[in-house]
């Protein structure tokens, strides 16, 4: 190869490497611009107020409490009945309500962990909640014991503290 080739061939190189490495824009942030002129001032403290922004707002409160089980409404139904349970239990403490306390929160607990149309922050973290409620009242319940010590297995190997 000569030398002229080889200068074409690094020029047409860089050139490529150049304009592939640029940056587009999303969607998003260019319909929702407006001329440079009629924006209004913005707080340096405060956050731009574009879609993207919003959008993770919206999605993303940072409050992922036991209760945050929105998008499943099987999964609700389910810990509503298991803490109507506990509050029936707490209030009588017979065997018959503790035998239904355990029964209620075994079905919700199973369902959070094994079925529930949540991600894994979601769902994982309420179950062992209430797995945990079924081995204050019942230490040796071997489901529980195996499914809690199964969510705790998966906090590890994601390198995650256990909740508590």
């Amino acid at each position: 190869m000569n030398i002229p080739a080889l200068r074409i061939s690094i020029f047409l190189i860089s050139a490529f490497a150049l304009f592939s490495c640029t940056k587009e824009v999303p969607k998003e942030l260019l319909n929702n611009q407006k001329p440079q002129q009629n924006q209004q001032q913005v707080d340096k403290n405060q956050m731009p107020d574009d879609s993207i922004h919003r959008n993770l707002s919206k999605n993303n409160t940072g409050d992922n409490t036991s209760g945050d089980t929105k998008g499943d409404p099987k999964a609700e139904e389910y810990m509503k009945i298991a803490d109507d349970s506990e509050a029936k239990y707490l209030k009588s403490k017979s065997d018959a309500d503790k035998k239904e306390y355990i029964t209620k929160q075994m079905t919700a607990a199973n369902y959070l962990m094994f079925e529930a149309n949540l991600s894994p922050k979601k769902k994982y973290k309420p179950a062992l909640q209430r797995y945990n409620k079924i081995l204050e009242i019942d230490p040796k319940n071997a489901e529980a014991l195996e499914n809690k010590q199964q969510i705790e297995d998966i906090y590890q190997s994601m390198g995650m503290p256990i909740p508590n």
